[in-house]
């Protein structure tokens, strides 16, 4: 069953898909700049990132849910992810989202957000609070939280990734 998860959704702004083998240039250049991946773990080279994205790719078929690539609607140009993330062992169903520079300032990141805080919301499990992880230093990724209705619950330890800042969403 998909548990209410389209492999593709869009509205205006932001289309949220599934991955393209097209996407990985994209995807292996964030994660090796370590300005943008001091927050996700840290810079990887090609070879980690490519397994990481296949990661991402896998989780659809092992969970029927999972992160979906965000590019624009008018150009197709990629913005960043958003998804539902749940790896083995991990504390919970996880909201996740990184995104470019630009999708914050042009909004794109707030809409890709709040499309999938809708989708997660509406597959919610009984007595499931939304919930993210972020880097207590990510400013951005805080803000953007705190944008959907996030409340800022600690600071708590998330395996080898540190200190990390728990926001739940209220409905």
């Amino acid at each position: 069953m998909n548990a209410g998860f389209p492999r593709e959704i869009s509205d205006d702004t932001v289309v949220l898909r599934q991955w393209k083998p097209d996407d990985f240039p994209f995807y292996a250049a964030y994660l090796a700049d370590e300005h943008t991946a001091r927050f996700y773990g840290g810079k990887v080279d090609k070879q980690k990132a490519w397994r990481h994205l296949a990661s991402l790719i896998g989780h659809w078929a092992l969970r029927d849910f999972g992160v979906y690539a965000v590019a624009s609607s008018a150009t197709g140009e990629l913005q960043g992810v958003v998804g539902l993330w749940e790896p083995y062992d991990w504390p919970c169903r996880e909201f996740v989202y990184w995104f470019t520079a630009d999708a914050y300032a042009n909004g794109r990141a707030l809409a890709a957000a709040r499309l999938q805080l809708e989708l997660i919301r509406a597959a919610r499990r009984p007595g499931e609070i939304v919930t993210t992880y972020i880097h207590p230093e990510n400013e951005l990724g805080l803000s953007l939280a705190h944008q959907l209705g996030g409340i800022s619950r600690g600071e708590e330890p998330l395996f080898d990734f540190g200190q990390h800042v728990r926001v739940e969403y209220a409905d």
